[in-house]
């Protein structure tokens, strides 16, 4: 079966991307045609078919009709003595984010699994794509390959690589660089401060840091598309692709980390989840879930080395790495819901969770991003030391991509990443993992750092105070828009959405924690507040602040052996 895509940018304004679906050599009376439900590396179920107005069959006798559903996502052809047809139908492409497609009179991006329907039985069948740019477009960047060297004519060898490979279209401007015979461009859309100069050299600094971690580049070329925006941050990954998100003037000293590190994560997952994939994620269901507990670890690993692959690239200072070590601590280990979810509940839940966070989340969920970077970090740390510092957390990545060399399709399940923890570090690795993964036991980095001669000192934050309550303030009002469950604010009853009006008979403003400073823990004070137009009084028992901020530094009294493992992690003595 030969299989040709065309799509269309006739009236781009209207957001609308026209498909045209030509399959010939058709030897069945019916074809099941079917969209995805969702893309790889975003684990939600999208309904990228809802976008779709209708569909349509043009027979070779030139007669129209229209396809009927039998599901959300399936349409069934009627190819009784029809050797070819085409499909006809409309996307419309209005949600700007880096999984969805995106078409206004600038420019469109394509994402593949919110726009190809594929005929089920021919998922390894290889396909054509023809673009047909709006007349004003002149630049298109997509690391498929072209036909020819026709750059508006792309093949794809499956349905996976279709999928897998975004197409950005207008008229951005590329940059191309080489790294270890790798041919990369970067394509960029939008308006910004980025020196792009510097830009290239610590990618390239970034991805020959990468490259030494595994061995080996997976592929010959490689496309960052990079979107500049207002206000959003974010990116995904592709086999030889990415998807990403800056916004445009955060390319400053001060918002640089934040940028370099999107591109360095997106970057690694070539490796660890794009080529060491889940065993449930091979292949790729695109009509439902595909479950997994490990993506702690494609995730939470790759979170751990975005900034550490920075600073060991010589693109991020010492200090600064420290303190983004410090900062993600924070973040991790104040989480309310440390003591309800675990790490592997985490991932398996994603598709249900993850992406729906609400007000209650952060006191019922941890990130298996945050969470999971922090462990990465312990059990390189762990790694270092068992070993006497001559292994880390990289020689389990390289047994890992080193397995997937010789069998791409086998995947990777716990039981197969505990065995390499365990080849690697030289001990019973299974209860350690256990431990962090499958249990809300609190983790107590302080050990763990020590065993490397390092101290990680952990303080209250100045106010000793906490109400444990998040607010907002709206057209002269205080909102609650969030509220930790172990303060007083959660205890005593106060709800998300409540408007505080006063607090101890004193009007409340936008400085109103000045009402109850200076009272000692322990101490109530009364919440005047509307609640759907109700009000209510309710008093609050100030609480103290358990949350911690944390410091490195190198312990005075380090021993010359120690320095072998602080030069495993970090290079350099600090």
């Amino acid at each position: 079966m030969q299989i040709q895509y065309s799509l269309s940018f006739p009236a781009p304004h209207t957001h609308y991307v026209e498909v045209t679906m030509s399959i010939k050599q058709i030897t069945q009376d019916a074809l099941q045609l079917k969209m995805p439900v969702w893309t790889p590396g975003s684990y939600l179920i999208r309904e990228f078919q809802k976008n779709i107005d209708f569909v349509e069959v043009t027979y070779n006798n030139n007669t129209t009709q229209r396809v009927q559903k039998t599901n959300k996502n399936t349409w069934i052809v009627d190819t009784k003595n029809q050797s070819e047809i085409n499909i006809n139908y409309k996307i419309y492409c209005f949600e700007y984010s880096v999984r969805t497609n995106f078409v206004d009179d600038n420019h469109a991006l394509i994402n593949g699994a919110a726009t190809y329907l594929y005929v089920v039985g021919e998922e390894e069948s290889s396909v054509e794509v023809s673009i047909n740019p709006h007349s004003t477009w002149q630049n298109i960047s997509t690391s498929l390959n072209t036909k020819e060297n026709n750059k508006w004519i792309r093949t794809a060898a499956n349905l996976d690589e279709l999928v897998d490979s975004p197409i950005e279209i207008g008229n951005h401007i590329s940059y191309f660089f080489e790294v270890e015979n790798v041919h990369h461009e970067i394509a960029m859309y939008g308006k910004s401060n980025c020196d792009i100069e510097k830009l290239i050299a610590d990618l390239k600094s970034i991805i020959e840091e990468e490259i030494k971690i595994f061995g080996a580049h997976p592929c010959s070329n490689y496309v960052f598309i990079i979107h500049n925006t207002n206000n959003s941050y974010g990116g995904l990954e592709h086999k030889n692709s990415s998807v990403n998100h800056v916004t445009r003037w955060s390319y400053d000293d001060e918002n640089y980390q934040k940028a370099i590190s999107l591109l360095a994560h997106e970057y690694f997952h070539l490796w660890n989840v794009k080529r060491i994939r889940p065993t449930t994620l091979i292949p790729y269901n695109y009509e439902v879930e595909n479950y997994t507990d490990t993506l702690w670890f494609f995730e939470g690993v790759t979170s751990y080395y975005d900034d550490y692959i920075c600073y060991r690239a010589g693109v991020t200072s010492l200090r600064n790495y420290l303190s983004i070590v410090e900062n993600n601590l924070e973040d991790a280990l104040n989480t309310a819901g440390a003591d309800t979810q675990t790490l592997a509940e985490s991932s398996f839940d994603t598709w249900l969770k993850y992406y729906r966070r609400d007000e209650h989340s952060n006191n019922a969920q941890i990130s298996y991003y945050k969470q999971g970077a922090i462990v990465a970090m312990l059990f390189d740390f762990i790694i270092i030391k068992e070993t006497n510092g001559e292994k880390c957390l990289d020689d389990v990545m390289q047994s890992l991509y080193s397995d997937y060399l010789q069998n791409p399709n086998e995947g990777i399940d716990e039981a197969k990443l505990i065995r390499v923890f365990t080849s690697v570090s030289g001990i019973d690795f299974a209860p350690i993992y256990h431990k962090f993964i499958h249990t809300t036991a609190t983790i107590k980095p302080a050990a763990y750092f020590n065993a490397l001669d390092l101290n990680l000192n952990s303080f209250s934050p100045d106010n000793s105070i906490h109400l444990g309550m998040k607010t907002k303030w709206e057209n002269g009002r205080i909102i609650v828009t969030e509220l930790d469950k172990n303060y007083g604010a959660y205890q005593s009853g106060i709800n998300v959405n409540d408007e505080i009006i006063a607090i101890d008979n004193f009007r409340t403003d936008k400085d109103y924690k000045k009402l109850f400073e200076g009272k000692s823990l322990n101490h109530s004070i009364t919440f005047l507040l509307s609640r759907n137009g109700i009000i209510k009084t309710i008093d609050v028992k100030l609480s103290e602040d358990k949350r911690k901020k944390y410091s490195i530094t190198q312990n005075s009294n380090k021993k010359d052996f120690t320095d072998k493992y602080i030069l495993k992690w970090l290079g350099q003595i600090l």
